[in-house]
């Protein structure tokens, strides 16, 4: 098992952050709206190829136990199709308060691939860092989520108190 640590500051206050993270993985998990189809995604060039594209794998979220005291969930992250195939991801998503008005989004855990030793060796050598690449991938796209999820709906609240 390989371990992976990544974190993001994010503009918005820890408890709406926390809100908006547990509202978008119980989103991706029940596959609605534009989280239909959600796929991880890694660069071609991460791959050593021409950097002209990129592969993307949908995949399943499975949201464990939730950690209030933390605002943390546990969640496990697999391929849709093949799962045997590709690494599986489990590990904890959370926010950590970072003064008033800033948190930090991070991610920790540990995936294992597939196919044991020859499945190693692949991680090591020709695909190293790839499915590391992933996930700091997917915290990107969290945290850009979080974002956007907290601020739409300061926005919603703003124009409802204008036009009350």
């Amino acid at each position: 098992m390989s371990d992976v640590r990544w974190q993001r500051n994010l503009k918005i206050p820890a408890g709406a952050a926390y809100g908006a993270l547990r509202e978008i993985l119980r989103a991706i998990a029940a596959q609605e709206g534009n989280w239909r189809g959600f796929a991880l995604h890694v660069s071609l060039g991460d791959l050593n190829l021409a950097d002209f594209g990129y592969v993307a794998v949908p995949v399943c979220i499975v949201v464990g136990k939730e950690l209030q005291d933390a605002h943390a969930v546990d969640l496990t992250l697999t391929a849709v199709n093949q799962p045997s195939s590709f690494p599986t991801f489990k590990g904890s998503l959370g926010v950590d308060a970072m003064g008033t008005s800033g948190s930090i989004l991070w991610l920790g855990g540990g995936y294992d691939v597939p196919l044991h030793v020859f499945g190693k060796l692949l991680d090591a050598t020709l695909a190293a860092g790839v499915a590391k690449r992933t996930l700091e991938n997917f915290i990107d796209d969290i945290a850009a989520a979080c974002t956007a999820f907290v601020e739409r709906r300061e926005a919603e609240y703003v124009r409802f108190r204008m036009f009350s």
